[in-house]
């Protein structure tokens, strides 16, 4: 009864660990299907010069370019922008600012 236990934890081990890997080139066949593979050796070799990155950057993975890094910082930048003129300009009293203006009203 121990070994079967045993035998079932193992299995059941295997099969919830080893799981499918995630997918990391995107790229579109002749029919302009767009197909994920997980490796790019995986991609036929005609589709492999258009092949995205899509995984996750990090040690071991690509990284972005110069060309991505400026980008990026560009369209951060634009988006800073559109946030900071959509907040509500913040103003200070009139009186506490110039109090002889108030008084000639």
């Amino acid at each position: 009864m121990i070994r079967f236990v045993i035998v079932v934890g193992l299995c059941a081990g295997v099969v919830l660990v080893a799981g499918q890997a995630h997918a990391q080139y995107r790229y579109t066949d002749d029919k302009g299907v767009s197909r994920v593979t997980q490796y790019k050796l995986d991609v036929p070799a005609r589709h492999r010069d258009a092949a995205v990155w899509v995984g996750p950057t990090g040690v071991g993975k690509p990284a972005l370019s110069e060309e991505q890094r400026e980008t990026r910082r560009r369209w951060d930048a634009y988006r800073r922008i559109g946030e900071s003129s959509l907040k509500p300009a913040s103003f200070r009293r009139l009186d506490a600012v110039h109090p002889e203006k108030c008084r000639e009203r």
